[in-house]
């Protein structure tokens, strides 16, 4: 695969595919527009104003701002620098969605993954998922784990989603026999 998202590593006692988070350039932009002028004039005429003697609502108005400053920032952060990563060792699948390989990571028995497959998803902005706006939601790739399904892929367009479950399926299909 030469034009694709996914970088794929196989070696003799790993193989891994790691695609990077989606980039959406108007979302990204508007995200640090938004912490730049309104959220950092909100915050800092709060500040200016606040008394810790009679000011109830202030304060939690400046804790639910300060949180929602801290999530736009982990979005922009999973936007510019996040992946998601499908890596099979011996006994295992480490499957993530890491920023600067910090982040979820879930540790699956080899032997029970199975079923990947490619499902189409609604990418668009009034759809029933609205973070696919902020590239997070469900991915194109699907697969189960004994009786839970997981996803990931939602960065890589179609025709790679499709080659890629059939990569891993045969993948899978190598390890079991």
């Amino acid at each position: 695969m030469k034009n694709g998202k996914a970088k794929i590593e196989n070696t003799i006692d790993n193989y891994s595919v790691t695609i990077p988070s989606k980039k959406n350039w108007f979302a990204l932009l508007f995200g640090v527009f938004w912490l730049v002028v309104p959220w950092y004039a909100g915050f800092r005429s709060t500040i200016t104003n606040f008394s810790f003697e009679h000011n109830a609502f202030l304060m939690l108005w400046l804790i639910g701002w300060t949180i929602g400053g801290g999530i736009v920032v982990l979005l922009l952060l999973w936007g510019c620098f996040g992946e998601e990563k499908l890596e099979f060792d011996q006994q295992e699948v480490t499957f993530g969605k890491t920023i600067f390989g910090i982040g979820l990571k879930k540790k699956l028995i080899r032997k029970e993954v199975t079923n990947f497959r490619f499902e189409k998803i609604d990418k668009g902005m009034f759809n029933s998922n609205q973070w696919t706006f902020w590239g997070l939601g469900p991915g194109k790739i699907k697969f189960d784990h004994g009786l839970k399904t997981y996803s990931f892929g939602i960065a890589v367009d179609d025709a790679e989603a499709n080659y890629l479950s059939e990569e891993l399926r045969m993948k899978t299909e190598q390890y079991t026999i």
